[in-house]
């Protein structure tokens, strides 16, 4: 028989979420020992890594608001450029679950508008996401991140310079339009020559655009080329091979393989320098992209893969070390305002860190040669920008 008279039914008290740490130390005088080691890695931190630099030394090196770790409830990439790499890319971060909302932006209005629809077809087997396409930047707006992969190819004869002043330009016409819709988002620039296109996007944008907020996807994929060949010759899982391939994203990147471990245990032992061998692996990652052009005419799988990577550490706030194209200069030497790749944690604000690896003398060497290289194509252009 149910009861009849008006007495209210409880009200469950309401509780304030704390952290595990926190509800830890609930009735505890000690000090939170999560806050104890955020200091002591924080003072660890700036002695081995430095702020992102801004492309040109007349400008202050304003500190980036380190935040606590978090990510986005909804989430926006846009894609301007959707050649076979921006499509790829596209593909990658569809069938990886990163985002609810993909822009994609190219000048060809019907080519681009076939794709959208080839990947609105399959949507019955991927997530739910919606795919906007269009010649007009308003589809990017409020974007998390913007991923730039838009340039032309090097044409037969045509050295570097020429390559890179026809970038330029289209750099200069792609920039004020993604920071007008987008202008809290970060920019990850694919375009090639990446280190130098990385220096024109961040010139472009001005010293209003945070410092590290536009950075490029640098050796990220030569990093990932190295430690797959070394896990294939090991027998091994690539992801317990770790090393960096640092400098510029070309022939004259440098394999760090003083830091390069294999479940832990450095490949060289300390003071030892790579033989022949070792160095014949570098070499391979350095014609591994022409190997592919060779067979097939271009590429675009494994960059697209990347370009999912970086996205992901930028969309969920992961604060994952890549090495991208940011400004190195002051680092090892380096005077010129040239981008250059070394390991950075990345964030929605994009660079958050540079680490300052400690190379040997012939490492260091190599990346103030790769410096001279980039900033000799670079310094042809840039007080043009």
């Amino acid at each position: 028989m149910s009861s009849t008279n008006n007495t209210p039914a409880p009200v469950a008290p309401v509780v304030e979420l704390k952290s595990a740490s926190a509800l830890r130390n609930l009735n505890s005088n000690e000090p939170d020992p999560e806050l104890k080691f955020r200091e002591y890695f924080k003072t660890y931190r700036v002695k081995q890594s430095v702020n992102p630099i801004p492309y040109d030394a007349s400008l202050p090196q304003t500190p980036n608001n380190i935040t606590p770790l978090g990510g986005f409830t909804t989430k926006k990439v846009s894609i301007v450029g959707c050649g076979q790499v921006g499509l790829a890319i596209a593909f990658s971060i569809l069938n990886q679950d990163l985002c609810g909302t993909l822009a994609l932006v190219d000048i060809d209005k019907k080519k681009l508008e076939g794709e959208a629809k080839d990947f609105l077809q399959g949507s019955a087997f991927h997530q739910r996401i919606t795919i906007e396409a269009s010649d007009d930047y308003t589809v990017s707006q409020q974007s998390h991140l913007v991923i730039i992969t838009a340039g032309v190819a090097q044409r037969p004869g045509e050295s570097r310079l020429g390559l890179v002043t026809r970038n330029a330009k289209i750099m200069g016409m792609v920039m004020p339009q993604v920071l007008k819709h987008s202008p809290d988002a970060a920019i990850c620039i694919f375009s090639n020559p990446v280190d130098v296109m990385t220096a024109v996007a961040a010139k472009i944008a001005g010293p209003s655009v945070p410092v590290g907020r536009i950075f490029g996807s640098g050796t990220c994929l030569d990093s990932s080329r190295l430690r797959n060949l070394i896990a294939k010759s090991m027998d091994l899982d690539p992801k317990s091979i770790h090393g960096y391939v640092i400098g510029e994203h070309g022939d004259s990147s440098i394999a760090v393989w003083s830091s390069v471990r294999v479940g832990g245990l450095p490949l060289l032992s300390k003071d030892q320098e790579p033989d022949d061998t070792i160095k014949s692996l570098h070499q391979e990652v350095v014609d591994s992209a022409g190997d592919v052009i060779n067979l097939k005419g271009y590429t675009n799988w494994a960059i697209g893969l990347t370009g999912a990577h970086i996205a992901r550490a930028v969309l969920n706030d992961t604060r994952s070390i890549f090495p991208v194209s940011t400004c190195v200069r002051g680092l090892y030497g380096i005077q010129e305002d040239v981008f250059l790749s070394v390991p950075c944690s990345i964030s929605t604000q994009g660079v958050q860190r540079l680490s300052v690896l400690p190379l040997t003398d012939s490492e260091e060497k190599g990346f103030t040669d790769s410096a001279k290289k980039v900033w000799e194509v670079q310094k042809g252009i840039w007080d043009t920008i």
